[in-house]
C-alpha cells in the first residue's frame, strides 16, 4: 500500500528556536500539531481540516458464502479458510474406569484388577479404630435456694452431676396489695428470732401440719364450745337423775310385782280349802 502524506506540504506550526538552544511548545501550539478523528467521517483532521484519511482500522469478517476476507463488509478476493487437511492416524481407546471392589482391611490400597484401557479397582479401606467404652452420668438435685435471678450450676464428681438451683423470689404485688400485706404481717415475728426455741427446720415441720385459718373460720370459737359443753354436762346429770328414778320405779314395781303374786297364791289355798 503507498503511504499516505498525511499533513501534507502546508506548514501546520512554526516553532521559534529559543535563546538556549531549546523549542518551546505551548499547549495550544500542540492542539494544532497533533489531529484528531472526525466523529462523523472517520478522517483525520489536521488543524480541524479534513484529510479525507481514514483514521480507523477496517472491520475484518469471513464470507459465510466463499471464505473470502471481507474488508469493512467488501469482497477482498482474499481467502481467508484454508483447504481441509489429510486425515490423520487413529487414535489410542479411550480408558474406562469402574469400582470392582471396596472391602476393609488392615491397611488402605488401590489395586487395577482390569487393563490400562478397561480399569478395575479394588479399594481396601482401613478398619476403624476401636472406640472407648461410654459412661452413663448420673444427675441429682442439690440445693434449692431462692436469689436475684434463676440459675443452675453443676457440680460434677466423676460420673455424678449435682444440680444446684437459684430460684427467683416470687413477685406477689399482683396477688396482695402493699398496704393489705402490712396488715397481715404486724406483729408478726420472724422465724430468725425464735430460734432460742425451735430451729427453722423444726418451725418449718410445726407450721407444716397447721390449717390454714380459712379452712377453720367456720368452726365455734372457745366460748361457745365451753358454753355447750356446760349445756351437756347439765343434760348428762339430768339423764343420770331420771335413771336413777327410773331404777327405783322398777324395784317399786318388782315389789309390787311379789305381793301381788303372795296374794294371788294365798287367795288360790283359801278357796281350795
Amino acid at each position: 500500500m503507498a503511504e499516505t502524506d498525511i499533513l501534507g506540504d502546508k506548514t501546520v506550526i512554526s516553532l521559534n528556536l529559543q535563546d538556549d538552544g531549546t523549542v518551546a511548545i505551548k499547549q495550544s501550539d500542540l492542539a494544532k500539531l497533533l489531529p484528531t478523528i472526525d466523529a462523523a467521517t472517520g478522517d483525520w483532521l489536521i488543524n480541524g481540516v479534513d484529510s479525507g484519511t481514514k483514521a480507523k482500522a477496517p472491520v475484518l469478517t469471513i464470507s459465510d458464502t466463499n471464505g473470502h476476507w471481507l474488508i469493512d463488509g467488501q469482497d477482498s478476493g482474499q481467502v481467508a479458510i484454508g483447504t481441509q487437511g489429510t486425515q490423520g492416524a487413529k487414535g489410542d481407546a479411550g480408558v474406562s474406569f469402574v469400582i470392582n471392589s471396596v472391602t476393609i482391611g488392615e491397611q488402605a490400597s488401590v489395586t487395577n484388577a482390569g487393563t490400562t484401557s478397561d480399569v478395575k479397582l479394588d479399594i481396601v479401606l482401613p478398619k476403624a479404630a476401636a472406640g472407648k467404652d461410654g459412661v452413663t452420668p448420673s444427675f441429682k438435685i442439690g440445693s434449692v435456694t431462692t436469689g436475684g435471678s434463676a440459675s443452675v450450676t453443676d457440680s460434677v464428681d466423676g460420673t455424678t452431676h449435682t444440680l444446684n438451683f437459684v430460684l427467683p423470689q416470687p413477685d406477689l404485688s399482683a396477688y396482695t396489695a402493699t398496704d393489705t400485706l402490712t396488715k397481715l404481717l404486724t406483729d408478726k415475728v420472724d422465724k430468725s428470732t425464735l430460734t432460742s426455741y425451735y430451729t427453722a427446720s423444726q418451725m418449718d415441720t410445726k407450721l407444716s401440719n397447721k390449717a390454714d385459718l380459712s379452712t377453720i373460720a367456720n368452726i365455734a370459737d372457745k366460748d361457745t364450745v365451753a358454753t355447750l359443753s356446760d349445756k351437756v354436762s347439765k343434760l348428762q346429770d339430768q339423764v343420770n337423775t331420771q335413771a336413777q328414778t327410773i331404777v327405783k320405779l322398777n324395784d317399786s314395781v318388782n315389789t309390787l310385782m311379789a305381793k301381788i303374786a303372795t296374794l294371788s297364791s294365798t287367795s288360790s289355798t283359801t278357796n281350795g280349802k
